[in-house]
């Protein structure tokens, strides 16, 4: 099994490198590629960069949660008027 070409500081900002591995076309990888592509990047990854990783998903989706609700408040405002 290969490893992903993956560097710790890399890693913990969700930089992958891209391989030759990882060249395919999303419409040519397979199910089970995915899959084991996601298990091997695991393997390689330590608990410290998947906490890392946790916190920036977490930072993405309240800014996004954020948005969404300004969004709705500016719609909900111009609706009022």
């Amino acid at each position: 099994m290969t490893e992903p070409d993956i560097s710790a500081k890399n890693a913990a900002k969700g930089d992958v490198k891209p391989t030759a591995q990882h060249e395919k076309a999303p419409a040519e990888v397979t199910v089970s590629e995915g899959l084991h592509k996601i298990f091997e990047a695991d393997a390689a990854l330590t608990p410290e960069q998947v906490d890392a990783m946790a916190e920036q998903a977490k930072a993405a989706a309240k800014q996004s949660q954020d948005a969404r609700d300004d969004k709705q408040a500016q719609l909900d405002t111009t609706k009022d008027r």
